[in-house]
């Protein structure tokens, strides 16, 4: 057996990718269905909207975190730095958090019903597909040092 690191992750699948695909998917379907489209008070627009920049504003600072860090943040490439300040240190995924947050929020406001009803399927499919390979990754990659990362830091808030 060998004791060769793994180069990545290996996800092949953009995760936003599947959350856009949950949020277009939803506003496709109402426009041709309307049932699956709810009215929207303004004060759940506002909440809606709040949550999407609040979702926007997570992305961009993870993403400035890890262009300080000289590091991709594409999951299928492999890390050069393991990240453990910012956000970083309240959540080990803070950009998912984030693509969660977004789509959610912009689903809330919309009055996208089927999206509403699958974006926790998105999410679950995330937290054990890509997170659980991504976990794995890091753990072969960085050993101790992210173990104890784990031990302090929650997977999502």
């Amino acid at each position: 057996m060998s004791d060769k690191k793994p180069q990545s992750p290996g996800i092949v699948f953009p995760p936003p990718l599947l959350f856009a695909l949950i949020g277009f998917g939803g506003w496709f379907a109402a426009r041709y269905y309307p049932v699956l489209r709810f009215e929207v008070p303004l004060w759940l627009q506002f909440v809606g909207t709040v949550m999407a920049f609040a979702g926007l504003g997570l992305e961009f600072w993870t993403l400035g975190l890890f262009k300080r860090a000289k590091t991709s943040a594409l999951p299928w490439q492999g890390d050069q730095a393991l990240i453990a300040t910012g956000v970083y240190k309240v959540s080990r995924n803070p950009m998912y958090a984030g693509m969660l947050m977004l789509v959610t929020g912009l689903c809330l406001g919309l009055g996208l019903t089927l999206s509403l009803i699958l974006i926790p399927f998105g999410a679950l499919i995330i937290d054990r597909m890509v997170i659980a390979a991504e976990e794995r990754y890091l753990t072969a990659r960085f050993g101790d040092v992210y173990l104890d990362y784990c031990k302090t830091v929650r997977r999502w808030l």
